[in-house]
């Protein structure tokens, strides 16, 4: 090696932060890495020691960290003064392990990459023989030493149970056979999960090998940790104060995710106070222009620590990228995209599921030149939540990945136990399963159709998945479309017979009510004749006491008596007429037939299905601030039917006093367990926030004759935003 080569290899070049944030730090950053220095001693003779060496730990333990800023730049730098040279290879095994281990080791064997890959594939197929024909190829030096990195090793074993059992038993026996035999100047490490350990003994010979060659990463030391947050920022002319990193470590916990969670506080605290505020930026110590900087423990107010600053630094990060692709807030592509990168294995736990470019396509139905501006936004430097990172090309074959699974565990909009994307993709993937029985059910008996609500329900439900989505559970997207057609055409049958009987009951029940009134109104017309009759009377009796004054001249004692007769005969017309019934009153002779036809309409109409009555639901909001998005759920929500009958949203009202959740109350015991839990569920496919739960206030006013039927009320306590 020359002097240049030795001096290169020594060379310090600062990147341009002192934290690299969630991601795992990369070879060129050794200069910045610091803590870690006792477990990069013991890989460091553990691997020129047994040569293939197993680095394993939890998952954000610096696996793969400290394997590239602190392992790999050691090889380098302990051997260049004597004169070797040190290539190193990182590869991964996703989706085609030998494939990728021959392309990557390509990058090595120098000339036409295409063709070198293509040889080294081939030699992987040399079995025990295989490790020395491939370093034959790679190492054209004595003096050269090749160190291979397999990352995230745990690959293999997700792969062996998805595609290639035979790859995996190939890739495995390969590093068996290195370990018994391995070819002078050739170094193996492995980077891998410790909960994978046991899936080691599903191969043949491998345990032992893993046995034999396996370095657990140890926890760090509260000193360590110290170190590796305040000595970066004296290599930029700056200081992380004491207090700050005690709390950092503090918010940070001891679990799992500690040193990504710092790391990535640490590089937002210096974005913020540093890079955004011109103060040193990326200047060397040394540099007489440098600008000396603090950040204190003043400068850290986030309310939540540094899972929620994660969390939050994610919102924005969303935000920013469907603003750039020109889509509005609501959209749910990065939801879906996310969803499909997650999952959840056998033990409950969150986990990465990288997919290739052309699947999250597939999957999420984004156009691909807008995906890839979300994927770019979500991936650069200063996010790096997304890899590859930086600005490499994506290509259909690219496989995206999820940085570190501390994103998946922190970022609420993720990790939300009730209502998060995960755990909404987990149910999903139940409903299709279960659509799936269904649809085996339906194919041996046509007549094993949804019920018409649940029907209603998938059919709108399946509208935001895909082919490629449904093979994720299983497939049979034709089969289940065709179970939800055949549901929603006996549906619509069952709907059009209740109909007609709706409509024939009730065109009896207006002939029933024609009969009534033609019978009261026949009956008013006889009494106001008899009342003409009685009128006529009185109107004669009159004539006759003014013919009786006539009579003066007669016998006074007979005349008194006379006019004395007609005027008592008169005075009890009157009192007859004065007491009669009003003209509109029912005639007695009638009131039976009237009475016993008004109970059998009345028990009519309580019996019969309400034809055209549909829910009017009566919306409340507790702020004017939310009337807007209230509206825009009121127009969503009338456009909906329940049983073919329309909602009404009679208006949106501002109250002062509310629940201390938002419900949809209904108020009786029959309509809440039918038609209340369709409006819950209808809301709450229009809603992705608030999600409503149905109030059964039947007890309370279930007999009060003041609340018509079919009264329903919303009750939004706080944000409203619709789903579409």
């Amino acid at each position: 090696m020359t002097s240049s080569a030795v001096d290169e290899s020594f060379a310090v070049t600062l990147p341009r932060r002192p934290y690299p944030g969630l991601r795992p730090f990369t070879k060129d950053e050794w200069p910045i890495f610091f803590g870690r220095e006792r477990m990069a001693d013991d890989i460091f003779a553990g691997l020129i020691e047994k040569r293939l060496l197993v680095v394993h730990g939890d998952s954000g333990c610096g696996k793969s960290s400290v394997v590239a800023a602190a392992v790999l730049p050691r090889l380098e730098h302990e051997s260049a003064r004597g004169g070797l040279r040190w290539i190193t290879c990182t590869t991964r095994p996703g989706d085609a392990p030998l494939w990728n281990l021959a392309t990557d080791l390509a990058e090595l064997a120098g000339g036409a990459k295409d063709e070198a890959a293509i040889e080294i594939r081939r030699r992987l197929n040399f079995g025990a023989d295989a490790p020395a024909a491939v370093a034959e190829l790679i190492r054209r030096d004595r003096r050269e030493c090749v160190c291979l990195v397999v990352d995230q090793f745990e690959e293999l074993f997700a792969h062996a149970d998805r595609r290639s059992l035979h790859e995996a038993q190939l890739a495995t026996g390969l590093l068996t056979s290195f370990k018994r035999a391995p070819p002078d100047g050739f170094y193996i490490v492995l980077t891998m999960r410790s909960e994978f350990l046991g899936a080691c003994a599903r191969f043949e010979n491998f345990a032992e090998t893993v046995n034999a060659s396996q370095y657990l990463l140890p926890r760090l030391h509260r000193e360590d940790l110290l170190r590796a947050i305040r000595e970066p920022a004296a290599l930029y002319n700056g200081e992380i104060a004491r207090p700050l990193a005690d709390r950092l470590i503090a918010d940070a916990g001891g679990d799992q995710d500690q040193l990504p969670l710092m790391q990535h506080g640490l590089m937002l605290l210096y974005r913020d106070h540093v890079e955004r505020r011109g103060a040193g930026g990326a200047q060397p110590a040394d540099d007489p222009t440098a600008r000396p900087w603090q950040i204190g423990l003043d400068g850290y107010t986030h309310h939540g620590g540094l899972k929620k600053l994660l969390s939050d630094h994610a919102d924005g990060v969303m935000q920013d990228a469907l603003q750039r692709a020109g889509l509005p807030p609501t959209s749910r592509v990065v939801e879906d995209m996310f969803r499909t990168l997650t999952d959840i294995n056998a033990e409950g736990q969150a986990v990465r599921r990288p997919r290739t470019f052309a699947q999250l396509a597939e999957v999420t139905g984004a156009d691909r030149q807008l995906l890839r501006s979300i994927v770019d936004v979500f991936r650069a430097e200063g996010a790096s939540f997304l890899r590859p990172y930086g600005d490499q090309p994506i290509r259909d074959d690219t496989l995206i990945d999820i940085s570190h699974e501390a994103l998946i565990r922190c970022w609420q909009k993720i990790a939300e136990p009730s209502d998060g994307w995960l755990i909404r993709e987990f149910r999903n993937g139940l409903i299709w399963r279960s659509l799936l029985v269904q649809a085996d059910s339906f194919a041996r008996d046509a007549t094993n159709v949804l019920a018409s609500t649940t029907a209603d329900e998938r059919a709108r439900w399946i509208r935001r998945r895909n082919d490629a989505w449904s093979q994720r559970y299983g497939g049979g997207w034709e089969r289940v479309n065709a179970l939800i057609d055949a549901s929603i055409a006996a549906r619509d049958r069952e709907r059009r017979s209740k109909l007609r009987y709706r409509l024939g009951l009730a065109a009896a029940v207006s002939v029933l009510i024609g009969l009534a009134v033609a019978f009261v109104v026949s009956s008013l017309q006889e009494r106001a004749a008899r009342l003409q009759e009685q009128a006529n009377d009185a109107e004669q009796m009159q004539t006759t006491i003014a013919n009786s004054a006539k009579l003066a001249a007669a016998d006074d004692s007979q005349r008194k008596a006379d006019i004395a007769a007609v005027a008592e005969q008169l005075r009890k017309l009157e009192e007859q007429i004065r007491t009669a019934p009003a003209p509109a009153a029912r005639p007695a002779y009638a009131a039976r037939e009237i009475d016993s036809i008004a109970t059998k309409l009345s028990e009519t109409a309580q019996t019969a299905p309400a034809a055209a009555a549909g829910p009017r639901v009566y919306v409340h909001i507790t702020d004017d601030k939310y009337r807007d998005a209230a509206r825009a759920f009121e127009r969503l929500f009338e456009a909906e039917t329940i049983d073919n009958v329309r909602i009404v949203v009679p208006g949106i009202e501002l109250v002062k006093s509310y629940p201390p959740k938002s419900v949809l109350r209904c108020f009786r015991e029959d309509e809440c367990a039918n038609e209340g839990n369709q409006l819950v569920r209808t809301a709450n496919q229009l809603l992705r926030a608030p999600h409503l739960t149905l109030q059964d206030m039947s007890s309370r006013y279930g007999q009060s004759s003041s609340i018509r039927p079919h009264h329903y009320e919303i009750w939004f306590v706080g944000d409203i935003t619709v789903a579409k």
